[in-house]
């Protein structure tokens, strides 16, 4: 028997909420969609059963502030995946969020189109950054269809930990579930992170997820 797929978003918009949702279950993303119209909602609908596939969050809810919701569900429910689907896409929010481990991060003012696809990539364990971002980031969105061919010097070459490390960083996983994974204490999943950011030559986790996209160290 396969098994349920469920997605919790949460977001203080009904109309935005119900457009989520006949989306995702019209198009069958998800067996079982969910939502909640406030942090206090989220929290309570976690505490019963935190068994999502996905977390799809605004980081404009009435009763809290910025991102700290984003922050506080990643330090205490860290294996639930999250999509940020958000009004403020500027990018240092973006890169923010992405430091925290989120998986994807949405504009309110992209397509629903969009919305599916980057919800798709995220369930395949990809990472959605839109390509505004990309740019403003100093990247340019790669075509996977034309692989480029990497100059010798920027070949990449990670410790056997900084591979293992590199491969869950890929997937949005943040530091404290890395540490648990790979039996690591915090402390030494930060120092991998920063040796592979020096090897990138970047500055934070979204540069890096870029940054490996171009060099093909990732599809």
């Amino acid at each position: 028997m396969p098994v349920s797929t469920r997605a919790l978003i949460v977001d203080d918009h009904p109309i935005v909420r119900d457009a989520a949702v006949t989306s995702l279950l019209s198009l069958a993303v998800f067996d079982e969609v969910e939502t909640a119209s406030s942090f206090k909602a989220l929290l309570s609908k976690l505490e019963r059963d935190s068994r999502y596939d996905l977390l799809i969050l605004d980081l404009s809810l009435t009763d809290i502030s910025g991102s700290d919701g984003m922050v506080y569900v990643r330090e205490n429910y860290a294996d639930i995946p999250i999509v940020i689907f958000s009004g403020n896409d500027a990018t240092d929010i973006i890169a923010q969020c992405f430091e925290y481990g989120v998986s994807g991060f949405v504009p309110k003012n992209s397509s629903m189109q969009i919305f599916v696809s980057a919800i798709r990539m995220v369930l395949a364990g990809g990472t959605y950054i839109p390509p505004a971002a990309v740019r403003l980031m100093g990247f340019e969105p790669t075509d996977n269809q034309r692989p480029e061919v990497v100059p010798a010097q920027e070949q990449i070459q990670f410790t056997p930990k900084q591979s293992e490390v590199f491969e869950q960083l890929m997937q949005g996983v943040p530091n404290k579930v890395i540490a648990r994974r790979l039996s690591m204490a915090e402390g030494t999943v930060k120092t991998h992170l920063h040796g592979i950011y020096q090897l990138l030559r970047v500055n934070n986790r979204a540069q890096a997820i870029l940054k490996a996209r171009q060099l093909r160290l990732i599809d």
